[in-house]
């Protein structure tokens, strides 16, 4: 079992780590970390904000609807640097888990699909991303825990307006996320990750995430 001092070192080590990347590198409007651990969710929300060119506001509502399965819905806002225009997200997608941990094997699987667009400045960008987050819990002392995760994905993305080079513009593109959940209690968690993205679409860049995760009391399903 991890001691206290060891989770609070590995969790800033990586929260460095992490930032690190992000500041050799501008972030892109709609490539936002998923902040998606490898577990079906039943009910919780999380609010992050993520930095680089400029700063992303972020909402997620996940909401469990058949065993081991869950839907989402993204939105937020972006501010990009050197520009006057607010941009708009929104998204949606499912999660289902494919494996959990047992003393046969150590990881958590979640099958993730989804489908979301950015609006501002004139130009249009979608992503269909498929992938699978997949990841580790391990329990702490005093009820704490800590998930490491990684999530990789295949996405297919489409711009237009500026952001193609004919008024449109598509590929396929690989990416991944790294990130670290460190849950506080039943109800509240800290959320970080590192988004790698692999596409050359409207300039697309890596980014970073650091959020709260809460499920409220009252709506908590056991």
């Amino acid at each position: 079992m991890m001691t206290m001092r060891t989770t609070v070192a590995f969790t800033l080590g990586a929260l460095v780590a992490a930032v690190t990347v992000s500041e050799r590198a501008d972030a892109q409007a709609s490539n936002y970390p998923s902040m998606q651990v490898p577990t079906a969710s039943t009910r919780d929300y999380t609010a992050a904000v993520s930095s680089g060119a400029g700063t992303t506001a972020l909402f997620q509502w996940r909401e469990g609807w058949a065993p081991r399965r869950h839907w989402q819905l993204d939105a937020g806002l972006i501010d990009r640097k050197g520009s006057d225009n607010l941009s708009l997200f929104v998204g949606a997608g499912i999660g289902q888990e494919l494996a959990n941990a047992s003393g046969d094997q150590p990881l958590d699987l979640l099958f993730t699909a989804g489908a979301g667009a950015a609006f501002g400045g004139g130009s249009t960008v979608v992503r269909l991303p498929v992938g699978v987050s997949i990841g580790h819990t391990f329990d702490l002392e005093q009820g704490v825990a800590l998930t490491p995760f990684v999530h990789p994905r295949a996405s297919l993305d489409v711009a237009s307006g500026k952001g193609g080079d004919s008024g449109s513009r598509s590929e396929v593109s690989l990416n991944f996320d790294l990130g670290v959940n460190l849950q506080v209690n039943r109800q509240f968690a800290v959320r970080a990750a590192a988004a790698f993205t692999g596409s050359e679409l409207a300039g697309a860049q890596d980014s970073f995430a650091i959020g709260f995760n809460w499920t409220p009391a009252p709506l908590v399903r056991r």
